[in-house]
């Protein structure tokens, strides 16, 4: 968003190449939007000022996307975390487990029980899948 400028006093304005009428709105030139004469206008009640300078609003996105990125990074971390922790606690749930346990644990592991030659077996491939 760029900088605009509306005449309120009796005076034509100009600033760079632009003149204002008064009454009139325009956009300020860029080379010109962080100029203190500006200020000086607008505190003597001669401008309004409205909109942010470009290079403000591109600081302004730039940071919102930074911002947005660590938020992500910080998800993704957390996640990667509960991960572990789930599976830290499955490995040490596996010691007092049930075979119906062990047996739903292989199922969402994706082992073939069916390639297991018995109950000790599937245990062994499920804590071999929890420990990686």
């Amino acid at each position: 968003m760029a900088v605009k400028m509306t005449n309120t006093s009796e005076k034509v304005i100009g600033i760079g190449d632009v003149t204002v009428l008064p009454g009139e709105t325009a956009e300020v030139p860029s080379a010109f939007e962080t100029s203190s004469i500006l200020e000086v206008y607008k505190n003597m009640g001669f401008i309004t000022l409205s909109g942010k300078p470009k290079a403000q609003a591109e600081a302004d996105r730039k940071a919102a996307e930074q911002a947005k990125a660590e938020a992500a990074a910080k998800a993704e971390a957390d996640a990667k975390a509960q991960a572990e922790a789930d599976r830290k606690a499955k490995l040490a749930s596996l010691k007092d487990a049930t075979d119906e346990d062990v047996a739903a644990l292989a199922r969402e592991l994706g082992i073939n029980q069916a390639e297991c030659k018995d109950l000790a077996d599937v245990r062994k491939k499920v804590k071999a899948a929890l420990s990686k």
